[in-house]
């Protein structure tokens, strides 16, 4: 009877750290990004709190723009057109930039672009936008 308790124990202190340390997905509109070099912390959060898309996922279609640190993903959008989403990952990559030089421990952080529809699996959130890639072409 013992080992079954303990057991037990074992296994909800084990979900529980996996819950713990699971990646939070947060969805905001594609203009935070210009809002993000311009407002304070408390300011942005304020007039952007963003969408927890950690349990749902995500419900509308279209180009992203992602930041990823540890377990923080920031999605901006969704847009339709791939360069408007291009000029935006520019610029929240020159925003991350200065932030890095203020922060180096945020120097592991990643800017990309993905595309969301809903043929998407959990462990796919999307398809990620290589720019360098000759294979994927603006149309698709």
């Amino acid at each position: 009877m013992k080992p079954s308790i303990l057991l037990f124990a074992l296994f909800s202190l084990a979900a529980t750290t996996v819950h713990a340390q699971q990646e939070r997905v947060i969805v905001f509109p594609v203009e935070a990004i210009a809002d993000g070099a311009k407002l304070d912390k408390e300011d942005f959060f304020e007039r952007y709190p963003g969408i927890d898309a950690t349990q749902f996922g995500l419900t509308d279609e279209g180009w992203y723009v992602r930041y990823q640190h540890e377990l923080l993903t920031y999605l901006y959008g969704p847009v339709e057109d791939l360069d408007y989403a291009r000029r935006q990952k520019k610029l929240l990559e020159e925003i991350r930039l200065s932030l890095v030089l203020k922060s180096p421990s945020l120097s592991s952080s990643k800017v990309d672009i993905i595309r969301f529809d809903f043929n998407a699996t959990p462990d796919n959130l999307g398809v990620e936008q290589v720019e360098d890639n000759p294979y994927i072409r603006d149309d698709e």
